[in-house]
């Protein structure tokens, strides 16, 4: 069997990096003796003629595409052309924007066979294994599909418990050099999961609140390979690389222990921060961390769920300062509460941190699908205008 993956349209504006959760899929497929291959329409021109000539010569029976909100709708563009050219492919899609938005996605898009929610790795692969067999879909974990006219969700899909299970993420499939050419960062994950429930995001819906680890020893054997790539910049892309103490600290020991070179950045929350942490990372080659702080008034930090003080803000930053990291901070305007004082508070702190060394930069609010903010918009103050995800 052969199946196609497909990176959809996303500017390059938006610092994109070569799309890891692809590179599990097509690893996991590849374990599982499926024929994968990657298109990137992030750093190749898209046109239907190119389509046309990749579904011809590969002859994937299954194509998937991954899409976050921002990239919905050139994805089904990508897809209404797919069923154009042969309609006997079968089209499932991925990530957090239709596992969110699931029957509704269907619905309106009957050239949507599939959604896949949640971790994809052990569904993509069940799903294959299921249409090779031309057994019943509703056999499959955690899947939405179209029976006739009626919708149907399969049970839910257990996360992975042990990420070491999961193959290396096949990067061979993607287009390294575009993205370097680019300068672009490279990335990689140490762990899944975030136990915090901030209010305008889906992380800890998306890949649950347990934090799941991977082992110090294969996360730095993926270090060593990617610095052998030439890219600039290594981004530890877990949602909070700074979750759990020993195993931050157990991943710059086996870097140190290694006497590699590297150098890499990592997200991090201020409240998950030490001296001896940073410290730590800064010798195993950190050189930045990114910290979520969103807002400079309390009332806000307060009624997103954040769970963090300014005090806390400020310590952090003056932690990175002596640590010699670069701190750099995100923060959301447009969040309930928000009024032209509320702005200025938050922009006026920023320039306060600034003096310590932060670079911060500006987010506007989007109440993405699977938020609480978005489910409970009207709790928040918040009027949705529109659901054209364009």
């Amino acid at each position: 069997m052969r199946v196609l993956l497909i990176n959809p349209f996303y500017p390059i504006s938006e610092t994109p990096s070569p799309p890891l959760g692809l590179a599990y899929l097509a690893a996991a497929l590849s374990e599982a003796g499926i024929e994968a291959k990657i298109i990137d329409l992030v750093v190749y021109p898209y046109s239907k003629a190119m389509l046309r000539n990749v579904l011809e010569q590969f002859q994937p029976q299954l194509v998937g595409l991954t899409a976050v909100t921002m990239t919905f709708e050139n994805a089904m563009g990508v897809v209404r052309d797919i069923k154009k050219i042969n309609h006997n492919i079968l089209t499932v899609m991925g990530g957090p924007h239709v596992t969110f938005c699931a029957r509704e996605s269907l619905n309106d898009h009957p050239e949507l066979d599939i959604l896949v929610l949640g971790e994809g790795e052990r569904t993509i692969v069940d799903l294959c294994r299921t249409v090779n067999a031309g057994s019943d879909w509703n056999r499959i974990n955690g899947i939405v599909y179209r029976q006739h006219s009626e919708v149907r969700e399969t049970a839910p899909r257990d996360p992975i418990e042990n990420l070491d299970d999961l193959p290396d993420p096949d990067r061979s499939l993607l287009p390294l050099g575009r993205y370097r050419a680019l300068g672009m960062p490279i990335s990689l994950i140490t762990s899944r999961g975030c136990p915090f429930k901030c209010i305008f995001c889906v992380g800890r819906k998306m890949v649950g609140s347990r934090v799941r680890y991977r082992s110090p020893d294969k996360i730095v054997d993926e270090m060593e390979y990617l610095s052998s790539l030439n890219f600039h910049q290594i981004n530890i892309a877990d949602d909070l690389f700074t979750a759990n103490r020993k195993h931050c600290l157990a991943v710059c020991d086996e870097i140190l222990k290694r006497r590699l070179e590297l150098k890499w950045t990592s997200f991090a929350r201020v409240d998950t921060v030490s001296d001896e942490i940073l410290a730590k990372m800064k010798v195993a080659g950190c050189s930045a961390v990114s910290f979520g702080v969103e807002s400079g008034n309390p009332q806000i930090l307060a009624t997103i769920k954040k769970g963090i003080t300014r005090q806390q803000v400020v310590a952090a930053v003056d932690m990175c300062r002596r640590a010699g990291i670069i701190p750099h901070a995100s923060f959301i305007l447009g969040l309930p509460g928000e009024t032209p004082q509320t702005i200025r508070e938050t922009m006026d702190f920023g320039e306060q941190l600034k003096e310590l060394g932060l670079s911060y930069g500006f987010h506007l609010l989007a109440p993405f699908p699977g938020t609480e903010i978005r489910e409970n918009s009207d709790q928040y103050g918040i009027k949705i205008l529109t659901d054209d995800w364009s």
